[in-house]
């Protein structure tokens, strides 16, 4: 478990440093980029109110002399030369002595006092056509100088060519930003991002950037995104070579059970005087991604060997019951469904449990679950495993000893144990010929079986001779290649939906 965590938490780990590092680095460009746009808009308006303080010197002149007519054209000449400037007005013991409109008009409804700082944001409503405007003052002797900027102006110096990103102008507590009307801020209201004026009072605020945005990550680095990713998957695939190139057979093994690659086989078990399908016995495979099904000769050993034939029989218990259960109404009545049962597992706490757990599992109760005791490991036979077994045969379940003749103590478990069938190992039916000779072993093997009141299943029927003599000696089941090769679960069912009718021998 650890070996296969190992590379998903590194690549995890590689993910969120990449998408980290990205992120800053998007982060630090785009507040870059925002701070300079609040310069450049500074930069704007310094250049505007050059040009208001430009306007003045030539107001000064005009105080010094008089408001004539000559006074008011030079006012109107200067406002209209500059191309960001809407009046000059001239104040003179607190009244409009002279401006650069004819008819000394001002635009403004009221003129505001400015106290101490020279620039003033005036809001719409004290305009006539209800447009905002930047006031910027000079006091010269008794006299102030006022030249009013259009909110126009100021706005569209304000529009830097950056997207998602608003500036505003702020005069003391007055800001004027790229919509609306004049507001008033308190100082806790501003804006986090601030450009400071060199040269006139007034600042340009904006909002600075989220320090983390997945929209930004994905519309300005989605490319470096999908190289992160691509960077990390194939870090966790080089952990995990690195990891499993030394695998033990049985670390390998414990992966593909806990992965589900050991599937259960069917071979077919069928009745040899009618030809029709009384069962199944169930195989292991593996079936492994690039290997193709791999044989159990190749792992139930190593499985038997480090115990892990445990946890492998339980999942094939579970998946049977599941193939079983979507095929219900399609088995016949007493249809047989055995499975191997190892010596280590047979013995162990929860196999009582185990067993009924997996006979519930079914939607039909009238199968016969078979208990298919291996030879293959040696068995203690005590009182308590006996009373185990008789548990689980007083619970429905059929006992069988499989591969009788070819393992431990075989004789020694027929006389302690309540066993219902004995399954023949194909190493005695496969001496089975033409020659009278041929049968001699097995002649002996089905002699106990009688005495014994045992049923017998004939396993590895692959010819037409063994098939007639099984028949002769009225071995009901049979198993083999002659019939059907063990099968994967929809080949299984193929075969149950065109109910094959085998050729048998009848006397």
């Amino acid at each position: 478990m650890r070996k296969a965590l190992l590379p998903v938490i590194a690549a995890v780990c590689l993910l969120f440093i990449g998408v980290f590092i990205l992120n800053m680095q998007l982060w630090y460009s785009s507040s870059t980029e925002t701070l300079g746009g609040a310069r450049y808009a500074a930069k704007n308006m310094d250049n505007i109110l050059d040009e208001a303080f430009q306007a003045t010197v030539t107001a000064i002149g005009i105080a010094e002399k008089k408001c004539d007519l000559e006074g008011q054209y030079q006012l109107g000449t200067e406002a209209a030369l500059r191309p960001h400037l809407r009046t000059l007005i001239i104040i003179r013991q607190g009244k409009v002595w002279c401006t650069s409109l004819p008819g000394n008009r001002i635009l403004l409804k009221q003129i505001p006092v400015i106290t101490d700082t020279n620039l003033l944001l005036t809001s719409a409503r004290n305009t006539e056509n209800e447009i905002p405007v930047l006031l910027y003052q000079t006091r010269f002797q008794t006299s102030r100088i006022i030249v009013t900027i259009s909110g126009v102006h100021v706005r569209g110096a304000l529009k830097v060519p950056l997207k998602g990103v608003a500036y505003a102008l702020l005069v003391g507590d007055k800001v004027l930003g790229s919509l609306g009307d004049v507001k008033t801020v308190t100082p806790s209201a501003n804006a986090s991002g601030r450009v400071n004026s060199a040269k006139y009072p007034f600042s340009i605020i904006y909002n600075e950037p989220p320090l983390f945005s997945a929209k930004r990550l994905v519309t300005q680095g989605s490319g470096i995104l999908i190289f992160i990713l691509l960077i990390s998957a194939a870090a966790a695939y080089a952990i995990d070579k690195y990891l499993n190139k030394n695998d033990t057979p049985e670390e390998t093994l414990r992966r593909a059970i806990a992965k589900g690659e050991i599937v259960p086989f069917y071979q077919p078990i069928v009745n040899g005087r009618e030809g029709t399908l009384r069962g199944v016995e169930v195989l292991a495979r593996w079936k492994h991604p690039k290997a193709g099904y791999i044989s159990p000769a190749s792992f139930i050993p190593v499985a038997e060997k480090s115990g892990l034939i445990v946890p492998l029989t339980q999942s094939l218990m579970m998946q049977v019951a599941a193939n079983m259960n979507a095929i219900a109404s399609k088995l016949p009545s007493g249809f047989h469904v055995g499975i191997n049962f190892s010596a280590s597992h047979i013995t162990s706490l929860t196999f009582v449990e185990e067993c009924l757990r997996y006979r519930d599992s079914f939607n039909r109760d009238d199968l016969n679950l078979v208990i298919e005791v291996t030879e293959r490991e040696p068995l203690d036979v005590d009182e308590d495993l006996v009373q185990r077994l008789n548990t689980l045969h007083e619970n429905g379940f059929v006992i069988a000893l499989d591969d009788f003749g070819t393992g431990y103590s075989g004789l020694s478990y027929l006389h302690d144990l309540h066993i219902d069938y004995i399954k023949i190992d194909q190493s005695f039916v496969g001496r089975v010929n033409d020659f009278p000779d041929s049968t001699r072993i097995l002649d002996c093997v089905l002699d106990l079986a009688r005495k014994l009141s045992l049923s017998i299943v004939a396993e590895g029927v692959e010819t037409k001779a063994q098939l007639d003599y099984l028949n002769k000696n009225n071995i009901v089941f049979l198993q083999g290649y002659y019939f059907y090769k063990p099968v994967t679960f929809t080949e299984f069912v193929m075969i149950l939906l065109s109910k094959p009718k085998v050729k048998v021998f009848v006397e």
